[in-house]
């Protein structure tokens, strides 16, 4: 496997002007370490890694665990050339690239604020990739003697990645010739909130490899401890798009079902079970094109689905979690001017997220957690909601709707075994990553909840893992439908 340099599209370098409110050059190639800097690689890099997770794994895997039905990846359809430019270009020879030049570059200069930035960017994308293609060129990825860098196993990248994150942490408090601000697209040089980052990426690696690795338990008692854990909205590792066309900065779901307004459709499932619960947050999800109602797909039907007579009908993505628009009830077809006009956030790491792993481990590990489970329930619920009204869109989900909610899930939660309290806790965090269809598939194929997905004709085999790309000669191909090392 040889990788070519990446030269970003006008697409990134859109985001980056709207962060740094600067001018790029679309010539100017950000991974050439001869003209590259780390102030101008690092948001280069940080956008390049997120976008891709954002757009097509988000499609690929929101789909896969029906929260959308995709007119291209319904029915786990997911073939070796759809994700040639993700490995290749975005991640490979685009950000990963950028974010080790960085870790180079600042090490030799004692630029370790960079340094510590830059592995914890690292860290994630690779467990990202590992959790989707198990194993992966990790260790000689990136070393010029290697044109064909060997495939490291999933298992021991992610111990590896351990140790990356933890030795991060550890260069974000040294002395440093120079520091990120406004260069870093998702903190803005607050050092504190990267390590708060790095401790909670942590704790969601060991929640991930519970299954596998005895020695987690103790790990995520001694991390949830130390009280150095994302805590609030504010610490959210999360990347919030623009809302402009030229240069083009919207996030790519705003733009699929806004502007080119083709290929999803919200699944019939994810309807039914936020509309079974009453739950507040619907018309923040989902907009109905025709007023007061709902137009959906269910997963895995074969009639119609690349037909699209029902363009100006279907309901699309709300304002959460695509910067689309509130559904007020008065419908109306979608277009690129509507709501926040696709200045979308993607949500990646969540002070939500970390309550509902911290209630799944005390369920499945028995682990003392930083309050019982019950009250991690609630407040992860309540912390979903704040993330809805954060965004300032609509009249906002009110106290009393938030409350009733709450008593309801409660009054269910304390009354149900411990098998379905799990179920509770992974279905409110399922709903919450709503848009984050990455971290919905790997809670799915971990614990199996959702538990009662089903396709209407099923034509392909389950998708526990994305297929490796056409581009490439891997050792092996395994088939789709083969698990990651986690995934027992």
């Amino acid at each position: 496997m040889k990788y070519n340099i990446y030269k970003k599209g006008l697409a990134i370098l859109g985001i980056l002007c709207l962060f740094l409110s600067c001018d790029l050059d679309i010539n100017d190639n950000p991974n050439s370490p001869t003209t590259a800097t780390v102030v101008e690689l690092l948001p280069h890099g940080q956008v390049s890694v997120i976008q891709p997770f954002s757009s097509l794994i988000n499609a690929i895997t929101s789909s896969a665990v029906q929260t959308s039905v995709n007119t291209r990846y319904d029915n786990y359809t997911v073939s070796r050339t759809t994700i040639d430019g993700t490995w290749n270009n975005d991640l490979y020879s685009g950000g990963l690239k950028n974010l080790e030049e960085i870790i180079d570059q600042g090490t030799e200069n004692e630029q370790w604020h960079y340094v510590g930035i830059a592995k914890l960017m690292k860290a994630y994308t690779f467990s990202l990739m590992v959790d989707l293609w198990n194993d992966i060129p990790y260790s000689e990825a990136f070393n010029p003697e290697f044109e064909s860098p060997a495939y490291d196993s999933g298992s021991a990248i992610y111990a590896n990645l351990e140790a990356l994150v933890i030795e991060a942490i550890g260069d974000l408090g040294k002395n440093s010739d120079l520091s990120p601000a406004a260069d870093d697209v998702i903190y803005g040089g607050d050092l504190n909130k990267w390590r708060r980052m790095g401790n909670t990426l942590l704790l969601k690696m060991y929640n991930q490899t519970r299954l596998v690795d005895s020695s987690v338990g103790s790990k995520m008692e001694a991390l949830i401890a130390a009280n150095n854990l994302i805590q609030s909205s504010t610490d959210d590792f999360q990347l919030v798009f623009g809302g402009t066309a030229s240069p083009e900065n919207r996030m790519q779901l705003f733009i699929d079902d806004y502007v080119n307004r083709l290929d999803n459709r919200i699944s019939n499932y994810f309807n039914d079970l936020l509309t079974g619960n009453n739950d507040p947050r619907i018309p923040y999800y989902f907009y109905n094109q025709l007023a007061g109602t709902f137009v959906g797909r269910d997963a895995g039907n074969p009639n119609g689905l690349s037909t699209f007579e029902d363009q100006d009908t279907r309901t699309f993505h709300g304002v959460y979690p695509c910067g689309g628009q509130y559904d007020n009830g008065l419908g109306g077809v979608t277009t690129g001017e509507l709501g926040l006009k696709g200045a979308g956030t993607y949500r990646m790491m969540t002070n939500a997220m970390r309550l509902f792993i911290e209630a799944e481990a005390v369920m499945a590990l028995g682990i003392t957690a930083s309050a019982d489970v019950a009250t991690l329930f609630e407040q992860g619920i309540r912390e979903s909601m704040e993330k809805v009204n954060e965004l300032g869109a609509g009249p906002g989900i009110s106290e009393d709707q938030i409350n009733t909610y709450v008593a309801q899930r409660l009054l269910t939660f304390n009354a149900a075994s411990d098998a379905d309290k799990l179920k509770l806790i992974m279905l409110e965090k399922y709903v919450h990553q709503f848009g984050n269809g990455m971290e919905q598939y790997n809670d799915w194929r971990r614990t199996g909840i959702p538990d009662d997905l089903t396709l209407v004709v099923q034509t392909s085999p389950t998708l526990n893992r994305l297929p490796y790309p056409s581009s490439i000669t891997p050792p092996t191909l395994p088939n789709n439908d083969e698990f990651v090392f986690w995934d027992n």
